[in-house]
């Protein structure tokens, strides 16, 4: 896989719509705490298809926000990567009928970046769930193979955060084994529980019948097996998984799940059980809690993302959130 471009510009992805927008920069500073800034690039791959990933990186330079399409990116676009090598945290969204977008977490990656962490994040678009971790493992070799990163990307300490589908990429490259009919099992079993069965990458928005596309239709060779040396799992979907299939896991791992999650318990319970999850947490909040605060022009089309319960701060708790999956990283890369 070679670097096609790299641009200046983000692809800025909205949680309900899957397309690249144009940038344009913003005249805010954001002062930090951390030892570092917070520097972004967008790598553009190229393979069987194009990969667009996005880099979050740390930096000395001055942290200058700019506008990506609805979204305020709280980094600098193309910054100077600050001297030093850097742990990598490989980074996989969740998805919903329209394939979901990192763009979501950009706050967390931003978080990791100040904390001195390297950040991949590919776009996963509507690609099965189960051809999803190939795609990360090729934006990793992108990343580090890439001139300005090479030098950086300390890849002998690998860790990788997954939100909700993303929980189950995260899960499958640290050498868990995807079991279809179990989940097959679990929805005939748990219909209530759409956003496990129903609302996945390829369904129509939780119409009944419509299970998350797996991509096992045909002959696909198993997910990719990464050195992955800590988990952060963040309302993961589990259930996707079995206990054999949850034996081969022996990263460290976070479990962090919002006490109003929306995603069945099971597919919590089915990882506390099978890996051994010695950091596990609850936080306030529903499913999409972990999620950045909703652009005005988004907030009308998505309410199930963009809307809390009255009384949850979700910028309060996603900063808190961030600063755990820091710390946890920093303890175990």
């Amino acid at each position: 896989m070679r670097i096609l471009h790299r641009v200046g510009g983000l692809a800025a992805v909205a949680a309900l719509a899957v397309g690249l927008v144009a940038s344009t920069a913003s005249s805010g500073h954001a002062t930090q705490s951390s030892a570092y800034n917070a520097g972004v690039t967008r790598l553009s791959l190229t393979g069987s298809r194009q990969l667009d990933t996005l880099v979050w990186y740390p930096t000395k330079d001055a942290e200058v926000p700019f506008k990506a399409g609805p979204f305020t990116v709280p980094a600098t676009r193309d910054a100077g990567v600050a001297d030093g090598r850097f742990p990598v945290v490989l980074l996989s969204h969740g998805g919903g009928p329209t394939g979901g977008s990192p763009m979501i977490l950009k706050e967390l990656s931003a978080a990791l970046a100040r904390n001195g962490f390297l950040v991949i994040a590919p776009m996963h678009r509507d690609t099965p769930l189960l051809a999803r971790p190939a795609q990360v493992a090729a934006a990793l070799a992108g990343v580090t193979a890439d001139p300005r990163f090479a030098g950086h990307a300390d890849a002998e300490r690998l860790g990788m955060a997954g939100f909700s589908l993303g929980g189950a990429v995260t899960i499958a490259l640290a050498g868990g084994v995807p079991n279809p009919a179990a989940l097959a099992a679990y929805c005939e079993k748990h219909p209530e529980d759409i956003r496990s069965c129903d609302a996945g990458p390829g369904s129509r928005g939780g119409k009944a019948g419509n299970r998350p596309k797996t991509g096992t239709s045909g002959k696909r060779p198993p997910p990719p097996h990464l050195p992955v040396k800590a988990l952060a799992l963040l309302d993961p979907f589990g259930v996707l998984f079995d206990e054999k299939g949850l034996s081969g896991v022996a990263a460290a791992t976070l479990l962090i799940r919002p006490q109003d999650s929306s995603l069945g318990i099971a597919n919590t319970e089915v990882l506390a059980a099978g890996i051994d999850a010695a950091h596990r947490e609850t936080i306030p909040g529903g499913h999409f809690v972990f999620t950045d605060d909703c652009p005005d022009a988004l907030k009308a089309d998505a309410e199930g993302l963009c809307t809390d319960p009255p009384g949850i701060d979700r910028a309060a708790i996603r900063t808190g959130m961030a600063k755990t999956v820091a710390e946890f990283f920093r303890k175990t890369l």
